[in-house]
């Protein structure tokens, strides 16, 4: 009698065990199958999904470090586009008001400030979208391609030449300027040059001077 309860209460024990086993194989599987199909996915992401991926996280961690938002190509392009535009259309309107003549002139201030953003909006802030502004621009000139794609890669390489050479100016003031500084220099070192020989020529009088009171 004894035996037969101590051998029931094994079959229970290893019954249990069994159980424990097979719930604890079961968690496993789910467990590595879950890793396995994070795996499969990160693994079957396309170039242009992983890309995407990273460009999030770098925006946010920027974001949250510097509190910037870094441009996406778009907003980078469109912004060229309003610039351009805006230069475009100011040289053109400033070179007819300076042939008309007469005493109205062209205003940049007010263009930039005003005028231009009243119709277009902020050079990174406009109101149309670069397609459209880009045509609008080739009804105007025959330097900007009346295709819409190609519109745009002219305008921005139009912006591109002008960044260009507003910088080769800007470098070409700042080395008159040190020319200049340099002149200055030369010409202030050759006065007090002078100015130190006069200084001494007048002592060398003073001290003939007073030689010869001493031997009179």
């Amino acid at each position: 009698m004894a035996y037969a309860k101590r051998s029931e209460g094994i079959a229970k024990a290893t019954t249990n065990n069994n159980n424990r086993n097979g719930a604890n194989a079961k968690t496993s599987a789910k467990t590595n199958g879950t890793s396995a199909t994070t795996k499969s996915k990160v693994a079957n992401a396309s170039p242009q999904e992983e890309a995407l991926a990273l460009l999030k996280e770098l925006r946010n961690l920027i974001f949250k470090e510097y509190g910037v938002k870094l441009q996406l190509r778009d907003s980078r392009v469109s912004t060229k586009i309003g610039h351009a535009a805006r230069e475009k259309l100011g040289l053109d309107i400033a070179a007819q008001v300076k042939k008309k003549g007469g005493n109205k002139k062209f205003d940049w201030q007010k263009w930039n400030t005003k005028l231009f953003p009243k119709l277009f909006g902020q050079p990174d802030a406009l109101k149309y979208a670069p397609e459209i502004v880009a045509i609008f621009m080739s009804m105007l000139y025959d330097t900007i391609s009346t295709d819409p794609e190609q519109a745009i890669a002219d305008l921005v390489e139009f912006n591109r030449a002008s960044l260009e050479r507003r910088n080769s100016f800007q470098e070409q003031e700042e080395e008159e300027l040190d020319d200049l500084d340099d002149e200055l220099d030369e010409d202030l070192d050759e006065d007090e040059d002078d100015i130190e020989y006069e200084l001494d020529e007048d002592l060398d009088e003073d001290d003939e001077l007073d030689e010869e009171d001493e031997d009179e």
